[in-house]
């Protein structure tokens, strides 16, 4: 049956669309790009600092389109933001967001064909320097990926054949330094050398994917201080190839070839220096090859193949000098990770199947480590994980 499904679709991928418009996208930058941004200011409301690079953008919005894009980035790209604050009494968000090739397609009453070939060949680096006196809220961000699709129809149709390369490193590295808040204090890194999104709603979702990272290190750190605060946050996020198929009341198939050979490498580490009303948490997360495909009454059938040979490493570390509630610490880390589900009998439709093959091969070091110093709190919890290969699936519909 999943040989006749995944045929069937590669037909489907095959055929344009009748009476659609075709758009082409060639986008080749050499250099690279540079962004930077400073904000120093002893006293304000709400203040907010970004800075944004990019190598090659692309967007397309329409009804029976057919796209055909391709996109080469052989300059690195890096943003940079730096706030120095005595006070703001309100928020202050401090972002920065590097993306070497970025292409993004949206449908609505109709459908989209995409072929997108994206090619990452230098370095993406993101960096935020936050550091206030006292503020109400406040939250740092840098993110940095070297290929971005997204992909999102309603009441449309999705059929696209995407392929991702990166070659380059990526770095991330948010560093939050706050006095004191009475509020939230948050900070989060993600690095992502390849990520793939498709969304749909009444939507046939049809694709067929490529992600090769082959990059030196794909690495992403937090370092959160807060002399106190309600919440203090920190998360850091890296991962060489992501794809996530999100999908509601209508037939999806996906096949997906993931081959990853850089290093990854995720840090998360957060100081309380005095008290904290709510909760101190730190997180990291590492993962050479993720697939994750939802979808909800509806038949589905997944073709997955990962491949991981890079090293992995999670660390998140807490300490909390003051008193406080709760306080938390989570590591994980994967070679290859692939989760499927398939909500049929329980959302409304106990005919739709579940079709799944996976191919996981991993051989690289997976480690989790994570750490907790905490003085007084109510609560004190921590996890670290680390698996080579994960497949879960679940399907609520009968025989599936």
């Amino acid at each position: 049956m999943r040989t006749a499904l995944l045929l069937a679709s590669a037909a489907l991928l095959a055929a344009p669309l009748a009476h659609a418009q075709t758009v082409s996208n060639d986008q080749f930058d050499l250099h690279g790009t540079s962004s930077q941004m400073s904000v120093a200011t002893d006293s304000a409301l709400d203040v907010g600092a970004t800075s944004i690079a990019g190598a090659n953008a692309y967007a397309v919005t329409g009804e029976d389109v057919v796209l055909d894009n391709l996109q080469h980035a052989d300059g690195d790209v890096t943003a940079t933001t730096t706030a120095s604050i005595g006070s703001a009494g309100g928020v202050v968000v401090v972002t920065s967001a590097a993306v070497a090739n970025g292409v993004t397609s949206t449908t609505e009453n109709g459908a989209i064909e995409v072929r997108s070939a994206q090619l990452s060949h230098a370095n993406q680096t993101a960096t935020v320097l936050n550091d206030t006196g006292y503020v109400g809220d406040a939250a740092s961000s840098s993110s940095a990926s070297g290929n971005v699709a997204a992909l999102s129809a309603a009441n449309g149709d999705i059929s696209a054949i995407l392929t991702q390369e990166s070659t380059g490193s990526l770095f991330t590295k948010t560093e939050a330094d706050h006095w004191g808040s009475d509020g939230q204090v948050v900070a989060d890194s993600i690095s992502s050398a390849n990520n793939i999104t498709a969304s749909g709603s009444t939507t046939t979702l049809l694709t067929d994917t490529v992600q090769i990272s082959s990059g030196n290190h794909v690495t992403a750190e937090v370092e959160l201080y807060a002399g106190s605060a309600a919440d203090a946050v920190g998360n850091a996020t890296a991962n060489a190839n992501a794809l996530t198929i999100e999908n509601q009341f209508g037939y999806v198939n996906t096949h997906a070839v993931q081959e990853n050979s850089a290093n990854v490498d995720a840090g998360a580490y957060v100081t309380l220096g005095g008290d904290f009303t709510g909760f101190a948490s730190a997180g990291a997360y590492g993962v050479g090859n993720s697939a994750i495909v939802a979808n909800t009454t509806s038949d589905t059938v997944l073709d997955i193949s990962q491949n991981n040979a890079g090293d992995i490493y999670a660390n998140a570390g807490l300490v909390a000098e003051g008193a406080g509630d709760q306080a938390l610490a989570s590591s994980a880390a994967y070679g290859n990770v692939v989760t499927g589900s398939l909500c049929g009998q329980q959302c409304g439709d106990g005919q739709a199947t579940f079709d799944a093959a996976n191919h996981q091969i991993n051989s690289g070091a997976v480690r989790a480590v994570a750490t907790i110093n905490a003085r007084n709190a109510n609560m004190v919890a921590g996890t670290a994980t680390a698996i080579g290969n994960a497949a879960t699936y679940q399907a609520t519909s009968p025989g599936g």
